[in-house]
């Protein structure tokens, strides 16, 4: 009877959407929903409860040893009820434990040197990577305006109409918009024969390139690519030039994270600093406050007149 049972079509149950009056209000709330929601919403009842029942009950002549040590903490202009431990508490703790004032002076020395070394070595990456790496204009690098590249020409207004671009940097048309990576013709069909695997025969195309007039000489072991061999090196090429701009576009990044880890390092190095100087004898006054982006407080120490 089991499998006859199975075999039987059974009615599908649906949940009932939310109407299209309240589609508004979001999904509609089932069974489950409410019961969770109910569950939190009595559990933060019951707690507000017993903290009514214990501020009701408690002694205002309440008194404890650790109230000397401690003072509760204010956060955004009110009281968090979070307490905290004074810097004698502090300092007595520590001694306890076999750190006095001495050897916190020395960790913290320690830990000054050790940013200063990863920020010097931050920094000379960033140097590294700026070397090998062109800004190529304000949008993608970020800083400054779209670069220019000025050609004087000598000759009359008829010349300079006539300029062309791609035959005076020795390049293919496609690629005279850009300020990286703009290899000469020679290049390219050095690269493209390498790929194709035949030998390598370059030619001077300086004269002839575009040139429609002029014909070429072409010699018994040399052969012109046939379309099938024009498409694959324009596939080659088309590779190429992904892999160059994903290359840069990560070595961009990295630059961009390494300058902001620098920078954050250079905020920590300049609090230890502070720090330190804190530390030492002298009248101060604060003249800065500590800055949202890490930056540690100002402070002017009162001269002193050198015995």
């Amino acid at each position: 009877m089991s499998s006859l049972r199975n075999a039987v079509k059974r009615i599908t149950h649906k949940e009932r959407s939310q109407p299209t009056a309240r589609a508004h209000l979001g999904l509609l709330e089932k069974k489950k929903d409410y019961r969770l929601r109910s569950t939190d919403y009595k559990a933060k009842q019951s707690q507000l409860r017993a903290l009514r029942i214990k501020a009701s009950n408690r002694n205002p002549d309440e008194f404890y040893m650790g109230m000397n040590s401690a003072h509760v903490d204010g956060m955004n202009g009110g009281d968090s009820g979070r307490h905290v431990k004074n810097e004698e508490r502090r300092r007595q703790e520590l001694v306890a434990k076999g750190l006095g004032d001495a050897a916190v002076r020395i960790m913290k020395d320690q830990d000054l040197a050790y940013v200063r070394m990863q920020r010097i070595m931050d920094g000379k990456k960033v140097e590294r990577l700026q070397s090998s790496l062109h800004y190529l204009d304000g949008n993608e690098a970020g800083r400054g305006s779209k670069r220019k590249h000025t050609v004087f020409i000598e000759g009359e207004q008829k010349d300079v109409e006539e300029f062309d671009v791609a035959k005076h940097f020795d390049t293919l048309p496609e690629l005279v918009g850009r300020a990286f990576n703009r290899p000469r013709l020679e290049t390219l069909e050095k690269e493209a024969m390498k790929k194709l695997g035949k030998k390598v025969t370059c030619h001077d195309l300086k004269d002839d390139y575009y040139n429609d007039d002029s014909e070429e000489e072409e010699t018994p072991n040399t052969k012109a690519p046939s379309e099938k061999q024009v498409k694959k090196q324009r596939k080659a090429q088309s590779r190429l030039e992904k892999r160059i701009a994903k290359s840069r576009s990560a070595a961009y990044t990295e630059m961009e994270l390494r300058n902001a880890r620098m920078q954050k390092l250079k905020n920590a190095e300049n609090a230890l600093v502070v720090e330190k100087q804190c530390r030492m004898k002298g009248r101060r006054r604060k003249i800065a406050e500590k800055e949202e982006d890490g930056r540690p407080a100002v402070y002017k120490w009162r001269r002193k007149r050198a015995k």
